[in-house]
């Protein structure tokens, strides 16, 4: 069960930066697996909505498709919100249903408090709180406390990430690093490293046995205006895991505000 996670929607856009009532986002993935006889190469594609309706509160819908050589293929569905509830918080909520496969959620809740602080309202600690529901037997608890930096043409986060997977109740830990540079409306470059443990109880074998692996995830992302109502986003991934496979990922999309 995956502990690993990628940086949160919340942190890529401060919300004070927010200009469009609606944005459309569309974009896809390649992701070469090594070893590839074993793992092949995993596809995916998405379609994602945004609406401003009030200068508070902003909600989005996204709708992916997955494909993998030996997985088959899925489809996910996510329903999220930001919201200001005051000038010192606010927050981000999803929930997302995945398809029958062994690689998606049969549901999952995010939830996560943000607190701005500081003379500037521009440090923000953070809690956040998920529940992963998988279509076999297995369950994740994460709670994620961190702290973000919003500096003037930058953007710095740190989140320590507990996880206990059940069957088992197998523990396990990671950390995320995020740095961005850019200016919203211009362009926006995100480093992204997260490094630690993968662990659950393996309950398909005969005696069900915990499994532990180390993994790391290191990815570059450029998010770029080409007018005001308009752009380009890509990033490139990489992605370890100890015992198992290698994992290099491109991914592209464009976006529209309206």
């Amino acid at each position: 069960m995956s502990v690993l996670r990628l940086t949160p929607l919340a942190i890529l856009i401060s919300l004070s930066a927010y200009a469009f009532e609606f944005r459309l986002e569309a974009g896809g993935s390649y992701e070469h697996l090594s070893p590839h006889a074993t793992y092949g190469s995993w596809k995916s594609g998405f379609l994602r909505l945004y609406h401003r309706p009030f200068s508070d509160f902003t909600y989005f819908l996204e709708g992916s498709v997955f494909s993998r050589k030996h997985e088959g293929d899925a489809t996910l569905g996510v329903i999220g919100a930001y919201k200001d509830w005051s000038p010192w918080l606010y927050t981000y909520s999803s929930l997302s249903f995945g398809s029958n496969s062994p690689y998606l959620p049969k549901y999952r809740l995010d939830h996560e408090f943000n607190f701005k602080v500081g003379e500037q309202k521009n440090i923000v600690p953070s809690l956040g709180f998920t529940y992963i529901k998988y279509h076999d037997v297995h369950k994740d608890y994460i709670v994620y406390p961190g702290i973000t930096y919003y500096g003037r043409d930058f953007v710095i986060t740190y989140k320590h990430f507990f996880n206990r997977s059940d069957p088992g109740s197998v523990s396990s830990s990671s950390d995320l690093i995020s740095l961005g540079i850019g200016q919203e409306g211009k362009s926006w470059t995100y480093l992204d490293i997260s490094y630690g443990k993968q662990a659950y109880l393996a309950t398909y074998l005969a005696n069900p046995q915990e499994v532990r692996q180390n993994a790391f995830y290191v990815a570059l992302s450029h998010r770029h205006w080409i007018r005001k109502d308009m752009g380009l986003f890509g990033s490139i991934s990489y992605f370890k895991l100890s015992k198992g496979y290698e994992k290099y990922g491109l991914s592209a999309g464009l976006f529209k505000d309206f």
